[in-house]
């Protein structure tokens, strides 16, 4: 590990010299744009609000959907409403404003077809559900506290997506405990 560290630093300081060619230096960008940068860029709109192409919340990368597809994919609580289903939808922007808020606006991946049958509702421990490949043309506003994780979409057919959530833990062992604390606190002593 100590020697894959030494390679990536000499090599970082041999694309900052001057004499690096051109081609090497093309490959500097292609990969600061792939993998980031330490610090994120903010392009400023205006004097209120920037847009980002990434953000990082709680060791988790999030991306806008011009940027990077997989990471824009996210599960969250409509209108912070931890009560509710979570919905999926798709980053596309990354909104920080001035006081260093940052908000997403997100395009909710639509329901399936009506009439089109869910094979994934037999199991429930499978975390699998079918929406339609499209997204919706309203922009929410979400905060990053409202993410769940992500998750990833498989396109089925031309009118239905699979959408698998990728979360660290599964939403029935939380309504396991949920149902059980509910269960206990109705227990008279």
């Amino acid at each position: 590990m100590l020697n894959s560290f030494t390679r990536a630093g000499k090599l970082k300081r041999w694309l900052a010299r001057p004499d690096c060619p051109p081609f090497l230096k093309a490959c500097k960008a292609a990969f600061d744009k792939a993998f980031g940068q330490e610090r994120e860029q903010d392009t400023w709109q205006n004097d209120d609000v920037a847009l980002r192409a990434r953000h990082r919340f709680d060791n988790v990368f999030f991306s806008r959907a011009s940027t990077h597809v997989g990471n824009s994919l996210i599960l969250y609580y409509p209108d912070g409403d931890y009560g509710a289903t979570p919905l999926p939808g798709s980053i596309e922007y990354i909104v920080v404003t001035k006081n260093k808020g940052v908000v997403y606006a997100v395009r909710r991946q639509l329901p399936a077809p009506s009439g089109s049958l869910d094979p994934f509702r037999f199991y429930p421990h499978f975390l699998a559900k079918t929406y339609s490949t499209t997204l919706s043309t309203d922009l929410q506003i979400i905060y990053p506290e409202w993410v769940i994780s992500h998750y990833a979409r498989w396109k089925l057919d031309k009118d239905r997506a699979v959408i698998l959530t990728l979360s660290r833990v599964s939403p029935p062992f939380y309504l396991y405990f949920e149902k059980l604390a509910h269960l206990v606190c109705r227990i008279k002593y």
